[in-house]
């Protein structure tokens, strides 16, 4: 993947986390401490964590399609790494009340479902894309006269 693709799935990825942590930061305060106001630069909260959770996309990777158990492996990595960043910054912060264990287990599940949602988003994206452009390139093999490749047991 050239570093072109990977930043465009990088401002792609942003902007769904920054949405779902907008969210998910909505949720848990209004659960676990509605009391309490905020400050303008709260807002940067979802902003920052949002650029935490983009950062797998840029570590190395493998020119090669993987396996599904390596790929759910390398999903398991990135999760690890993000959660671990986060609660580095939770733990770190004097603004989020990390003594309170539902909390830090809010965090946790917090992480895990945007996570999940974002690679489901990402999944769902990329089938469009692949069936668009399946469909562009059956459509102009059809017009210039070649036959279209179609897949047989012997060649899939």
């Amino acid at each position: 993947m050239n570093l072109k693709h990977k930043f465009y799935q990088a401002i792609k990825l942003y902007f769904m986390l920054v949405t779902f942590i907008s969210i998910l930061l909505m949720i848990l305060g209004l659960a676990f401490d509605s009391e309490r106001t905020f400050s303008y630069s709260v807002f940067l909260s979802p902003l920052i964590y949002a650029a935490v959770g983009v950062l797998p996309v840029f570590l190395p990777g493998h020119d090669k399609e993987l396996s599904v158990k390596m790929l759910i492996l390398k999903k398991i990595i990135e999760l690890v790494i993000i959660e671990t960043i986060i609660f580095i910054l939770a733990f770190s912060s004097d603004t989020i009340p990390t003594e309170k264990r539902t909390i830090v287990a809010g965090i946790a599940l917090g992480i895990f479902v945007i996570y999940i949602l974002a690679n489901v988003l990402e999944y769902l994206f990329e089938k469009k894309e692949s069936k668009e452009l399946n469909d562009s390139l059956l459509n102009y093999q059809e017009s210039a006269g070649i036959s279209p490749f179609k897949p047989t047991e012997d060649n899939v």
